[in-house]
């Protein structure tokens, strides 16, 4: 694409003589890098609003999804952490310690992680984690990466955010314990027992997108803390049900 843009800046500018014609090209080749630019960052949003096979340079497999769920635990821990260009330089400093390219994706995490600054009310910790296994899976550092995360989590939501996060990255570490008995989670989530999981995570989405107090505007305190309530319903009914599943789940 930028050589797209180079060639028709470049023919624009041959008409008017060869300063021109070098002035075109040039002109050609940062507006090809801007609009790839300005792709590629859709591309990402577009991927943290759901989660699934990704169309952008990631840099390390799972670095996209490893910023957005240090945003999430981060903005848990303290929302006045999103005014703070440090929350972002701190994620992307954890990524590099992390990440075997180290040093090479520090600038490219710190994009992910505004970005998902941007879409924070619509991360999703569950399917960024589940992306994010499926990502790294076979590499052999998801218990280095979930302890990194969880070292980004202060407070009580954050830090039961971040364990569950690790326990979902690392199969036995610190199992969540078991829900006292209650509610049928797949009637919370208004589906039919032994529905496949393909399914059971796109109901789950809907709800969640449905019911998430951030996606509301508008509402009175009494109808937000309903919507909340309505959301850790939904949420927890899910991570009931993901537990049922011994299949491995599918890779993305």
């Amino acid at each position: 694409m930028t050589l797209f843009f180079m060639a028709a800046f470049g023919l624009g500018g041959a008409f008017l003589g060869i300063p021109a014609l070098i002035t075109g090209i040039v002109l050609g080749y940062f507006a090809g890098g801007v609009y790839s630019q300005l792709r590629n960052d859709k591309a990402v949003l577009a991927y943290f609003e759901n989660p699934g096979p990704s169309a952008f340079y990631e840099g390390e497999p799972g670095l996209a999804a490893f910023c957005a769920l240090g945003a999430y635990l981060m903005s848990r821990a303290s929302p006045k952490i999103l005014e703070n260009e440090t929350a972002a330089v701190r994620i992307a400093g954890g990524a590099v310690s992390v990440f075997p390219e180290g040093k090479k994706i520090g600038p490219l995490a710190e994009s992910f992680c505004r970005l998902a600054y941007r879409k924070l009310s619509a991360l999703n910790p569950d399917l960024l984690s589940e992306s994010l296994a499926a990502r790294r899976r076979g590499k052999g550092d998801l218990a280095l990466i979930g302890l990194e995360l969880g070292s980004m989590a202060s407070g009580r939501e954050a830090l039961q955010e971040a364990l569950y996060i690790r326990q979902f990255l690392e199969p036995g570490f610190e199992p969540l314990p078991e829900e006292a008995p209650g509610e049928d989670p797949w009637l919370v989530l208004d589906i039919p027992r032994g529905t496949p999981y393909e399914e059971v995570k796109s109901a789950f989405r809907k709800l969640a997108l449905a019911c998430h107090p951030d996606n509301r505007s508008g509402v009175d305190e009494a109808e937000k803390q309903r919507l909340e309530e309505q959301f850790i319903r939904v949420r927890d009914a899910y991570r009931t049900i993901t537990r049922e599943f011994s299949v491995v789940r599918p890779r993305r």
